[in-house]
């Protein structure tokens, strides 16, 4: 038997049961060539959802540690194999991840949903189709959920319309029943897209993806003491007189020298920068946007859409 393996599939959600927690979604589908070139054939989930099925787990985000619920029924139905199951509204993952179901319900957007199955048996001539799976769990994806920051749309070209269309659905976010914390990412997020909308500099760290508005922390700006080190550095070395002048210097200015010099950047690379709120890594200051297009078809698309810079990587 093949080690398990995770076949994502873009669902919608057929029925949720906002009192009870059950959701019935279709988690993959039928006769359809998936990301690793496999098919599942027609039946290909009867004898595991009839033998094994009081095994299968319904996991968030394929996470052994984050159990969602239970499942209570699951067949192919209408090429689709559809599964139901009852969430625990007594844990916190379970309230927020129902209140995901009605919010991208009430939107009309969908969350994806994965199966981790095993083949069992292949057809012996067409390798790719599967006659039968094993079904150890299948799992509800949010992506964002371990980061929020990811939860934002792509604003690099996106509209004012568009951005707006996500403000109101953090903002219906917020009133629905979500732990503690992740109102608190929402409430970050909306604040990320409502500084957007008025000009802010919004910056992402590209080494703990969180963004913010560059102004809202301290910049820091290369000293003039150091770079008239930096000046005197190339002076020393044609005296070679490197090392003793430089334990002359403070060590926090020996290292902002270092820093520069091994770097072989330029000064101005250094000359403004900020501290990222979360993990303190040195985010420099944005370019300023490209000269607005003199036409009046050029105004009216520059006028239209959010030129923001760094927020290229966020998508929902």
């Amino acid at each position: 038997m093949e080690a398990l393996k995770q076949l994502t599939c873009k669902t919608r959600t057929n029925d949720v049961d906002e009192v009870k927690g059950i959701v019935t979604v279709a988690v993959n589908g039928i006769d359809i060539k998936d990301a690793d070139g496999d098919i599942s054939g027609k039946g290909s989930f009867n004898k595991t959802l009839s033998e094994n099925f009081d095994r299968c787990k319904w996991f968030l985000n394929h996470y052994k540690t984050q159990l969602l619920g239970c499942p209570i029924d699951g067949k192919e139905e209408n090429g689709n194999l559809i599964m139901s199951g009852q969430i625990n509204l007594k844990k916190e993952i379970g309230r927020d991840t129902l209140s995901d179901y009605i919010l991208y319900a009430e939107h009309g957007k969908t969350l994806e949903h994965s199966v981790g199955v095993k083949a069992v048996k292949r057809d012996p001539v067409n390798k790719s189709l599967v006659h039968e799976w094993f079904l150890g769990e299948y799992s509800t994806l949010t992506h964002w959920g371990a980061n929020p920051q990811t939860f934002l749309i792509d604003i690099k070209s996106a509209t004012k319309e568009e951005v707006n269309d996500q403000i109101n659905f953090i903002r219906k976010a917020l009133s629905l029943r979500y732990s503690d914390e992740k109102l608190k990412e929402y409430e970050m997020n909306l604040d990320i897209l409502e500084k957007a909308l008025t000009g802010k500099n919004i910056v992402v760290c590209p080494h703990c993806g969180l963004g913010f508005d560059y102004n809202s922390v301290p910049e820091e700006t290369l000293e003039q003491q150091v770079i008239d080190y930096i000046g005197d550095h190339t002076r020393w070395s044609a005296q070679d007189v490197v090392y003793n002048e430089m334990q002359k210097l403070k060590p926090e200015i020996q290292e902002r020298v270092l820093e520069i010099i091994n770097s072989k950047k330029s000064i101005d690379d250094f000359a403004a920068n900020v501290r990222c709120p979360k993990c303190y890594s040195r985010i420099y200051k944005p370019a300023s946007s490209e000269p607005a297009e003199t036409t009046q078809e050029g105004k009216s698309r520059q006028e239209d859409t959010l030129s923001l810079k760094g927020l290229n990587d966020l998508i929902i």
